[in-house]
């Protein structure tokens, strides 16, 4: 069993540790404790859904084009970590990733999306398959598009309703 799978045991260490890694992240912008397993950490700053207040966090990302990835596992955890409420409500982000900073607007995948998309996300992190098998949710998955650049995600239908064609 994760030990992330408690979060309450682990809550403050984690809050601690997620704090030193954006301090350290921004203090060299990602050149140390930047990647993973050659995926780049970014820091995304979201606002909070009940405060309002700029809330930053250190997050694994895969680099998707112009595009970045953010799976919300929370280490297959049985709940969905809190930044996946904030960004739902609030998908204008900023997004640090090493020394480029941007705008970017998050759109969650449907499940019929988050298919597609999947096989391309295990293979780069084979750690969110197991994620996925040791939880009964079904793991979120976010596409985030530059501000100046966004589209539908969907690889095969650019134009739904449900997301802006262009800026």
């Amino acid at each position: 069993m994760y030990p992330w799978r408690k979060p309450e045991l682990f809550k403050p260490l984690i809050k601690s540790l997620n704090r030193f890694h954006i301090w350290i992240y921004e203090k060299y912008d990602g050149r140390f404790i930047g990647e993973y397993n050659g995926l780049p950490f970014c820091i995304m700053i979201v606002k909070g859904r009940k405060t309002g207040n700029m809330i930053k966090i250190a997050l694994l990302t895969i680099p998707h084009g112009d595009d970045y990835i953010l799976v919300a596992s929370q280490g297959g955890a049985k709940t969905n970590p809190l930044w996946y409420y904030n960004l739902r409500e609030n998908p204008e982000i900023e997004m640090q990733v090493f020394s480029d900073h941007f705008k970017m607007r998050a759109f969650e995948l449907s499940d019929e999306e988050k298919k597609e998309y999947w096989p391309m996300i295990v293979a780069a992190y084979s750690g969110y398959e197991n994620y996925q098998r040791v939880t009964e949710r079904n793991i979120p998955v976010f596409v985030c598009r530059n501000c100046l650049l966004y589209t539908s995600p969907s690889p095969r239908d650019r134009t739904r309703s449900r997301m802006p064609s262009s800026a």
